[in-house]
């Protein structure tokens, strides 16, 4: 068994090591700054929800505070093809966002082409007896919503048996 070194302990406390951030990468001080939040934790759950959303990529690293103190935190690199993070706070709910297939729309979409009520096409809608298709699209800064979807043919359909 080896004697125990207590220098070569004390050297490898002291040792010069390197705690820069990679180049690419940014810290959560960074990213907060970035977005202009508030709070370092308004900054981490952000990352951290863009991350789980594929929208960065996130490594640990060993950082130190500038009391001196050593800790692990993680620092993020934002993901082709978004530019920047708040690029990718843009376009949050876009990725999770479903494609409507061409021929599909919203009644209240179809009701400003057209100019007419939507509680109009909404009763010819039931007396026709049509089942709407779901899509989780965005509506506006709420997010995203389940929204019904009927096929343009079919309301096409139904309002020239009207007139």
């Amino acid at each position: 068994m080896r004697r125990f070194d207590a220098h070569a302990l004390v050297a490898a406390m002291h040792g010069q090591r390197d705690y820069a951030i990679p180049k690419g990468w940014s810290t959560i001080e960074q990213i907060r700054v970035e977005l202009n939040l508030a709070h370092a934790r308004n900054a981490s759950t952000r990352a951290r929800d863009l991350w789980r959303r594929g929208l960065l990529e996130r490594m640990p690293h060993q950082t130190k505070a500038f009391t001196g103190q050593c800790h692990m935190a993680y620092v993020y690199r934002v993901k082709k093809p978004w530019r920047s993070f708040a690029h990718a706070c843009e376009n949050y709910f876009a990725v999770a966002e479903d494609k409507v297939p061409a021929g599909w729309v919203r009644v209240m979409d179809y009701c400003a082409a057209i100019r007419l009520s939507h509680v109009a096409l909404r009763a010819r809608i039931a007396r026709a007896n049509l089942r709407p298709r779901y899509f989780k699209t965005s509506r506006g800064i709420a997010g995203l919503h389940r929204n019904a979807f009927y096929r343009k043919a079919d309301l096409d359909r139904i309002l020239r048996k009207a007139s």
